[in-house]
């Protein structure tokens, strides 16, 4: 079966009910203005921030519910996932940053039809990274 992305031990997976519809990748080169009296600012290269990236989606009733819950507990895990794509990539290791949810057309017992999702990862950066 085909995944888009795995994150820890959850997969991203049209098949297993589990894609996200949207992904924004963010990086940087690392280079800042630095102001200085009397003249124009400088720029310098002071290293690149921490890349990151933030994915998009909606499931639909008690599985998009249990997949958040699935979510929630790698980020209660509180340690850095190794996140790999579709093609078998290892990214590397990331640490969930955030992960908003929104939950749309709730039915008399509580279940929302619809569960919007944003999670929140950042490139982590050990003591061995340079």
């Amino acid at each position: 079966m085909k995944q888009m992305m795995s994150l820890g031990g959850f997969v991203f997976s049209l098949g297993q009910g589990t894609p996200y519809t949207g992904l924004q990748r963010t990086s940087d080169g690392g280079w800042r203005t630095i102001t200085r009296y009397g003249q124009k600012p400088i720029s310098q290269n002071t290293g690149q921030s921490l890349e990151n990236i933030s994915l998009t989606g909606t499931w639909f009733k008690a599985e998009g519910l249990d997949n958040l819950a699935s979510l929630r507990t790698l980020q209660n895990q509180r340690e850095p996932l190794v996140l790999a794509d579709g093609y078998g990539n290892n990214l590397g290791l990331w640490t969930i940053k955030r992960l908003n949810e929104k939950q749309d057309r709730i039915i008399d017992d509580g279940t929302p039809i619809t569960l919007s999702f944003t999670l929140e990862l950042e490139e982590y950066a050990g003591e061995n990274i340079t």
